[in-house]
């Protein structure tokens, strides 16, 4: 099998001049409220721009952090993001409206902020960063209601033991597969917010509808999209169950019937710590896969860090949670259905490296616990392909992207110097006579990179290509109503860019297309 030819049909992009580009969203604005003036430097370093930064902090905190914290802000200037040299002071006392009132002044495309979490292992601190947090996700909610305007908050968990540098990492990771085609052949693109869900909808000309806020009061802001054989997509997320320091979380699910139309009522399905509401804050984020039947799996990582599994039944109703006693497991987790139609559970390890397979016998069978699994994965980076039984990741001593499918003996590389976090596509896609894979992933400047290699067989060779296009969330990937390939992304100002594949030969994709 040959590889497909470099020189004539690579991945071609049509992208204006990056300064082009960076000056559209110039304008861009970006709340930052930390609980403290180190983690507020730490998360002000991390920001890529192009935007003007607004840093909000209860805690001036000593002359090394300022010193810190300045030097953050000349670095990020000069990036692109505008900031002080010093955090503005937020006073405890009355905060729900002083956030307020500082949402309505700033207006941001974007919010970043603290743990909801911290409060677990951080004592006092950890108390006071996770009711800044919830403050800070309340008054968004409420800011969307009186605007209608979405507000994309990233909640970050700083590590101060990270090395080479602290570092921080999303509380909420975002969804890797936010956009699908419906049964009528158009694409819908989904993405959480604090209390909502934000939809984007394909007309029938072609033409997009939306920022669509869908209300989802409490919703925290991380979203897993699934699609089933039926072609309907079904949203799982966590909700707060009620304000204050009582607070718990649930799982919430609703369906998508048809494209456009109203979105289904969001059911419950209780915590599986529901009996000790305390222990119930600190669950991971589901993953769920349907099997070859169409019946929907959920996995969730409970405060203990092992696993557990539900289903959902064939007249709609769900079964009891199952506790997978086992390895303790981290946040990255990647369920996929196998080549015989049953699911798996693939999860990074939390204490030492490598990757525990969860699978069972039959459709009835118990879970078994599999550790031999030849997969190293990164923080970050575990992903489910689109390929019955394959897994994608970045090489956890190298970064180098990887993909592992069901039964081989080790990885094959996929040649993608500089990606960051999770790598997503789409298979069987035309070009130039072969069928190939269309892969889309984040690079370290945080841009889009699109890559292909013919189905099957990476190891024949893997071709990148920048676009230059930035974005807030991993790209999605999906074929439209005529199987050409569309790439969406979220800008630095919150809005849905896409390009599509222009029919040919080639691998070439048209202008991207801003929406909203």
């Amino acid at each position: 099998m040959r590889a497909v030819d470099r020189r004539t049909e690579g991945v071609r992009t049509a992208e204006p001049p990056p300064d082009r580009a960076a000056q559209a969203h110039a304008g861009t604005r970006v709340l930052l409220v930390a609980p403290h003036v180190r983690a507020a430097a730490v998360l002000l370093g991390e920001e890529r721009g192009p935007g003007a930064v607004t840093a909000l902090c209860p805690d001036a905190g000593g002359a090394e952090d300022r010193s810190a914290y300045a030097r953050a802000a000349a670095e990020a200037t000069r990036r692109g993001c505008p900031a002080d040299a010093a955090p503005r002071p937020l006073r405890p006392e009355g905060l729900a409206d002083t956030l307020l009132r500082e949402l309505y002044a700033v207006r941001p495309d974007r919010v970043v902020t603290g743990d909801p979490h911290a409060v677990r292992d951080g004592g006092a601190a950890g108390a006071w960063e996770s009711e800044l947090a919830l403050a800070v996700l309340d008054a968004v909610e409420e800011y969307q209601r009186g605007t209608g305007t979405p507000v994309f908050t990233d909640c970050r968990v700083v590590d101060h033991d990270a090395w080479p540098a602290v570092a921080s990492r999303p509380r909420y990771p975002a969804p890797l597969r936010w956009a699908v085609r419906g049964t009528d052949g158009r694409v819908t693109a989904y993405l959480p917010v604090p209390g909502a869900v934000v939809r984007w909808t394909e007309g029938a000309d072609g033409r997009w509808g939306g920022p669509e806020l869908l209300p989802v009061p409490g919703l925290l802001p991380g979203l897993t999209v699934v699609q089933g054989p039926d072609g309907y997509a079904r949203l799982l997320g966590l909700r707060r169950t009620s304000a204050g320091a009582d607070w718990s979380t649930e799982v919430v699910g609703a369906l998508q019937y048809q494209t456009g139309r109203p979105l289904g009522p969001w059911h419950v399905k209780n915590n599986p710590h529901r009996s000790e509401p305390e222990r119930g804050k600190f669950i991971g984020m589901p993953a769920a896969v349907c099997d070859g039947a169409g019946t929907l799996h959920l996995f969730l990582r409970n405060d203990l860090h092992t696993l557990n599994h539900c289903y959902e039944r064939e007249n709609g109703a769900w079964s009891g949670w199952t506790l997978l006693r086992g390895t303790r497991a981290s946040e990255d987790l990647a369920a996929l259905r196998v080549p015989d139609g049953g699911v798996e559970l693939y999860a990074r390890l939390r204490d030492h490296a490598g990757t525990v397979r969860w699978h069972r016998g039959g459709p009835d069978g118990a879970w078994a616990e599999d550790r031999r699994v030849p997969v190293h994965p990164a923080p970050g980076s575990l992903a489910a392909a689109p390929e019955a039984g394959a897994l994608r990741y970045r090489y956890a001593e190298t970064g180098e992207p990887c993909e592992w499918r069901w039964g081989a003996q080790g990885p094959a590389g996929l040649n993608a110097p500089g990606v960051t976090g999770r790598i997503t596509g789409v298979q069987g896609v035309p070009v130039g006579g072969w069928n190939c894979t269309v892969l889309a992933a984040e690079d370290e400047r945080g841009t889009c990179a699109i890559g292909t290699y013919v189905d099957g067989a990476p190891e024949s060779g893997v071709w990148w290509s920048p676009t230059g296009r930035r974005t807030l969330v991993p790209p999605a990937v999906v074929r439209d109503r005529t199987g050409r390939v569309m790439i969406a992304t979220l800008s630095p100002s919150g809005r849905l860019e896409v390009t599509r594949q222009i029919p040919g030969q080639a691998l070439d994709f048209a202008a991207w297309e801003t929406i909203g």
